[in-house]
């Protein structure tokens, strides 16, 4: 037996340091059978479940799962998944229901837990969806069928003779799965997946390491840990709202308990703040405050951060990231404004419809195509998500990402349409209701967009929005 890379020479629990690991695209595929009565293939298939649309309960909770694996594993490590999915496969002939979950990143470590937990949550949706049907039913099979990248490289679950379904002589025509299977899924009765092509990553950036300013080692000493509430912070952030936006967001109490408050406390104001948000699947860094101050932020807080984080900074913030962290992936950004009195809702929106968490299914099959969403489907609660629909699909949605009604602010994102429906105007339709309906709540609203992203940025032009300022974002890993 090899070394118990998880004891340490003590024989005590540790987690494996992989920091030293490059980087590589990683991809696994799981799989997993839950087997059940005809009553409740029937059930699912014809949509008379008790608990409502199963497969779209059952795919966002794998889904899910995947993104919040190191909570459920212990030792399991941070990863920055870039896409997962979720194929349910119904075989009324072998009464079950098969679940093949694939999860993509690119990081240090693999994704292999990742996908095995979507999996196993997934069956366990399916199973408490139907428990009121058939409380016979079985999951069972989960295994890993492949995985790629890393040192390791790529490796297959051998293939096996799999039983043949008996034929049960003149049956209905076999019901179509909910959609066309994803790339890589297994078929039935056949072979593992092959590997899928591997995506085009950009180019890692990053900053030049330097010795620590002095001036910044001396504001280091001024900052502390503040608390959300604080008056003093309120008001730094309150100064510029539209480009405090995300912040001022998450001063709500719905999002105050996963926020940690850094500030370089001169007194009577506040000379630079750090958030730490870990409200997501991955920790998210914002930082406000002129370069010396968010190296100083930086230099007093790095021991607590995460070892890898999502981080917003300007351009200046770049280098005091870079001292202590190498910054990957970074995309330039545009924050854009609107206020109430520059609202333009010169536009027709009476095809868009508001959206509610009977649409959640819809809205995960839609954005599961576009990986960087930041949606969660609490965010439905605000009533502030529309769409339109091309008969039963959705093809166009906007929403939000922050609201606080009480510091007069809103932040807009999400917003995805369909490849096959772009150049229709969906986008500024769905935008503008949102908008219609947000300026009735507050009377300033934010949004980033990609600064290369020129269609988008026209579009929003359209409604009043102005340019605020340039800043970037991507990962940030320990150095």
């Amino acid at each position: 037996m090899g070394e118990l890379t998880h004891l340490d020479e003590h024989g005590d629990a540790r987690m494996v340091d992989v920091g030293e690991k490059p980087r590589s695209t990683r991809r696994a595929v799981a799989r997993g059978t839950v087997r059940m009565s005809a009553a409740a293939i029937a059930a699912v298939s014809e949509g008379r479940a008790p608990k409502g649309d199963v497969l779209a309960a059952a795919r966002i909770a794998g889904i899910m799962a995947a993104k919040k694996t190191p909570e459920l594993i212990p030792l399991c490590h941070q990863v920055a998944l870039s896409a997962v999915e979720i194929e349910l496969e119904i075989d009324p002939l072998a009464q079950e229901i098969r679940v093949t979950a694939e999860a993509r990143a690119r990081d240090r470590t693999g994704v292999e837990m990742e996908a095995l937990t979507a999996v196993s949550v997934a069956a366990l949706t399916l199973y408490d969806m139907l428990k009121a049907v058939d409380r016979h039913m079985q999951i069972t099979g989960i295994e890993l069928v492949e995985k790629a990248g890393g040192r390791s490289g790529h490796w297959q679950r051998p293939l096996q003779v799999v039983r043949k379904t008996p034929d049960p002589g003149p049956v209905a025509p076999p019901i179509e799965p909910e959609r066309a299977p994803l790339p890589g899924a297994r078929p039935p009765d056949s072979v593992p997946p092959r590997p899928m092509p591997l995506t085009t990553e950009l180019p890692a950036v990053q900053a030049p390491r330097r010795e620590p300013d002095p001036e910044a080692a001396a504001r280091a000493r001024l900052v502390r840990v503040i608390a959300s509430t604080d008056p003093t912070l309120e008001a730094v952030l309150q100064a510029h709202p539209i480009d405090s936006a995300y912040m001022l967001g998450d001063l709500d109490d719905f999002h105050a308990e996963h926020c940690r408050w850094y500030a370089v406390d001169k007194g009577e104001t506040f000379a630079g703040v750090l958030l730490l948000y870990g409200g997501l699947s991955m920790p998210t860094v914002l930082t406000k405050g002129g370069a010396l101050d968010v190296e100083a932020l930086l230099m007093a807080s790095a021991a607590d951060l995460p070892r890898r984080f999502y981080c917003h900074m300007r351009p200046e913030h770049r280098d005091p990231f870079g001292l202590f962290f190498e910054l990957d992936e970074m995309r330039e950004m545009v924050r854009m404004g609107l206020t109430r009195d520059a609202f333009q809702p010169a536009v027709d929106f009476s095809d868009v419809e508001p959206l509610s968490h009977r649409d959640t299914g819809a809205i995960m099959r839609l954005y599961q195509h576009y990986p960087d969403n930041f949606f969660e489907p609490a965010q439905l609660d605000t009533g502030l998500y529309f769409g339109v629909r091309d008969g039963d699909d959705l093809v166009s949605v906007a929403g939000i990402h922050v609201l606080n009604v009480r510091h007069d602010i809103a932040a807009i994102g999400n917003i995805v349409t369909h490849s096959d429906h772009r150049g229709k105007g969906l986008a500024t339709r769905t935008v503008g209701r949102l908008l219609d309906a947000l300026f009735e709540q507050v009377s300033a609203v934010a949004l980033n967009v990609q600064a290369d992203n020129v269609p988008a940025i026209g579009c929003y032009q359209k409604f009043g929005f102005t340019e605020r300022y340039r800043f970037y974002e991507g990962w940030a890993q320990i150095r």
